[in-house]
């Protein structure tokens, strides 16, 4: 099954990979920086149920609830703190679950922790 991007999505940003430098070792440029990685703040746990619209996640075009089993916040370094790979089974109705799913979601659309 090939997944399908919906028009107007903004896909999640993957960081270039870093490339030492080929001379001139202490010379300064933007191969020799290494950006610190932003570690997206969710406050989702195993088993909670998330509701996901469509916009709000990657690989799919209908809303979905998700029952969680992990998340990936090791993954979602690579996503400037914006997305986090979430692990779960799909809540098809109550009582009736789909299939296990990885989800790339929108930080924005889940719960955060209370300050």
């Amino acid at each position: 099954m090939v997944p399908t991007v919906r028009v107007g999505t903004e896909l999640p940003r993957l960081r270039r990979p870093q490339i030492p430098p080929a001379s001139r070792p202490k010379e300064l440029d933007e191969r020799t920086v290494t950006p610190t990685p932003i570690t997206p703040e969710v406050a989702v746990a195993p088993g909670d149920v998330v509701h996901l619209r469509e916009q709000d996640y990657q690989h799919d075009s209908d809303p979905l609830r998700l029952r969680i089993v992990c998340v990936r916040l090791d993954l979602s370094l690579w996503y400037d703190g914006q997305w986090v790979w979430l692990e779960g089974i799909e809540m098809i109705s109550p009582g009736q679950t789909g299939r296990f799913r990885n989800v790339l979601a929108r930080v924005a659309a889940l719960p955060h922790p209370q300050d």
